[in-house]
C-alpha cells in the first residue's frame, strides 16, 4: 500500500517527467501548478499523432500511461482487423505491457503503453512516444494486415508491430 507521502512523490515526479519532456521539445515550462485531483494528463501532438501522457494517483501513482490515437478502423475491414488487434494484445501485454483498444466514443484505435515512474525520465517516455509514432505510421500504412496474393487480410507477425 503507498501512503500519502509516496503518492504526493510519485505526482512530483510525474511532473518533473512532463516538464523534461516539454524542455526536450522546446515548449515553455509550466507557468502553475496543475490543479490537485486524482487524475493528470498531458496532452501533446507529436510526430503528426495525439498523445496523452496520464498520471492516476487512483489507479496507478507508481506509474504513468502513454495513450496515443491512431485513428479510426477503416470502413468494411472492421471485423477483420479487431480481430488482428485482440490477437496482437495478448503478445504485447506480455512484452512491454502496451495494448491497444477501441475509443468508443469516436471510434479511434487508441495504443496504450504502461511504463513505471520510478526509474523514468522525460527522455526515456519520449523514447517511448518516437517507437509508438513509428508503429502509428505502420498502422496507417498496413493497418497491421498484410497483403499476399490470395490472402487479402493475413496478418503480420503479433510479436513485431514494424
Amino acid at each position: 500500500m503507498i501512503n500519502t507521502i509516496d503518492i504526493h512523490q510519485k505526482r512530483l515526479r510525474f511532473l518533473a517527467i512532463v516538464d523534461e519532456i516539454r524542455v526536450a521539445l522546446g515548449y515553455a515550462l509550466r507557468q502553475e501548478e496543475p490543479t490537485p485531483g486524482d487524475e493528470l494528463a498531458m496532452e501533446m501532438s507529436y510526430g503528426g499523432f495525439e498523445f496523452a501522457v496520464v498520471h492516476s494517483l487512483r489507479h496507478g501513482p507508481d506509474r504513468l500511461l502513454i495513450e496515443c490515437r491512431f485513428g479510426p478502423l477503416p470502413q468494411g475491414r472492421e471485423q477483420a482487423i479487431m480481430l488482428r488487434l485482440l490477437n496482437m494484445n495478448c503478445a504485447l501485454a506480455e512484452m512491454d505491457d502496451c495494448r491497444f483498444c477501441l475509443d468508443s466514443e469516436s471510434d479511434d484505435l487508441i495504443y496504450t503503453l504502461v511504463q513505471n515512474i520510478d526509474g523514468n525520465d522525460g527522455h526515456g517516455v519520449l523514447s517511448k512516444m518516437t517507437e509508438t509514432v513509428w508503429h502509428g505510421r505502420r498502422w496507417l500504412e498496413t493497418r497491421f494486415m498484410q497483403q499476399e496474393s490470395g490472402k487479402s487480410d493475413a496478418a503480420l507477425n503479433p510479436v513485431v508491430l514494424a
